[in-house]
């Protein structure tokens, strides 16, 4: 298995190479999923996609219009998050990320996560940037076997593998989610 570093490479330089139309394609695919059945709760979170991330915009303005309250990470010291609604105007970080105004919402009512990556395993393996910004709010954060929101991960079709490079501290996930699959682990659906 290729390290952290060449997966992560791998996974920008394709992305990097994505066209507008792609992207716009990829968002509609997005769309068509049954998100009012993944998230029976009120409560959701989701992220702002930077450039060459599955776009999330629309996402976001759908789910809202189901009527979910949808929390956006916020950047903390330490690599931490800390989170805010998705209302009004949001504000870009030093990181280039946008954000909105910290609310204090706890997650304990969340039912369901959708969580950036770059590349995703059929083993609820996840590989991120490499902060471990999501790895240590989702320690904290009830697994959906103890009552906590389902963890989704959010990638394009291309970067869904068997597993990806891993250590014991990185966080499982619950699902995948790409413009045209849906991959919940364990076995509970798969199309």
């Amino acid at each position: 298995m290729e390290s952290k570093q060449q997966a992560r490479a791998i996974s920008l330089s394709s992305r990097a190479s994505r066209t507008v139309a792609q992207l716009q394609q990829d968002e509609r695919g997005l769309l068509a999923h049954d998100w009012a059945a993944l998230c029976p709760g009120d409560l959701v979170t989701c992220y702002v996609a930077m450039a060459g991330e599955p776009p999330t915009d629309l996402l976001r303005e759908h789910l809202q219009s189901i009527g979910k309250t949808v929390l956006l990470p916020i950047m903390k010291p330490n690599n931490e998050l800390a989170w805010g609604v998705d209302q009004g105007e949001l504000v870009t970080n030093s990181y280039g990320v946008a954000e909105p105004i910290e609310t204090g919402i706890s997650l304990d009512n969340a039912t369901l996560m959708i969580i950036p990556a770059l590349r995703a395993g059929r083993d609820g393996t996840r590989l991120g940037r490499g902060a471990g910004y999501y790895d240590r709010i989702l320690e904290k954060t009830k697994s959906s076997k103890t009552g906590g929101p389902l963890r989704l991960v959010l990638v394009f079709d291309d970067e869904l593998d068997n597993s990806v490079p891993h250590e014991s501290h990185d966080q499982k996930m619950d699902g995948i989610i790409t413009p045209t699959k849906l991959l919940l682990i364990k076995n509970k659906i798969a199309n």
